[in-house]
């Protein structure tokens, strides 16, 4: 019994620390200090996805992948706006290393130009919404696309957790689209569902 009590007290204090542990991060975290005007961020993030059919056609190649999406960026001003709507604009290159799995073995690369804009009225969790554009070349070869040459455009939210004012990890939902800008034949492209994760680092 008294082990038992003992043992309850431990569990009780360890859950407490925990709290004020998670708390005092809470406290700590300075948005104005991590989204400083001029800010870099340099970004890891990896994920994967598949075919979607939100255009409804009768026949699809299921296709599915991972990819690598590594992104150099900076803050071009400080925090702006008011209320839920305060946040920081980021803005950058990154790079594009796609791997298809189905319906065959084939790569996809190339660089993007993204913009995110990261809400900054929840502490260290920041919510964002991103786009990114970009073109590379690509080996995949299926009922949409064909081509050598492809553009790619994603939007896409997520939510990011500063565990230090600099170091963030996050994750989030992208919707891809990719084709070749109608140069040939076949050029209807497809529509993936995609998910992130990642860790991004803030250098003043």
């Amino acid at each position: 019994m008294i082990l038992s009590r003992a043992l309850s007290v431990v569990a009780a204090l360890a859950i407490a620390a925990a709290v004020c542990g998670a708390a005092a991060t809470a406290l700590a975290f300075d948005a104005e200090k991590s989204f400083q005007q001029a800010t870099v961020v340099f970004s890891l993030q990896g994920g994967g996805g598949a075919q979607n059919n939100v255009e409804g056609h009768d026949r699809l190649s299921h296709i599915s992948f991972v990819n690598f999406t590594p992104r150099v960026s900076i803050l071009p001003f400080d925090p702006v706006g008011n209320g839920w709507l305060r946040g920081s604009l980021e803005t950058g290159l990154e790079g594009w290393f796609q791997h298809y799995l189905e319906p065959h073995d084939a790569t996809a690369q190339g660089l993007k130009a993204a913009a995110r804009y990261h809400f900054l009225s929840a502490g260290p969790l920041v919510p964002y919404a991103e786009v990114t554009a970009g073109v590379g070349g690509s080996s995949l070869k299926t009922l949409e696309l064909r081509s050598t040459l492809n553009f790619i455009l994603e939007a896409g939210v997520g939510l990011s957790y500063f565990v230090t004012d600099r170091v963030a990890v996050g994750a989030g939902y992208r919707f891809q689209h990719m084709s070749n800008g109608n140069v040939e034949r076949p050029s209807s492209g497809f529509n993936s569902d995609t998910g992130t994760l990642g860790v991004s680092y803030f250098f003043p």
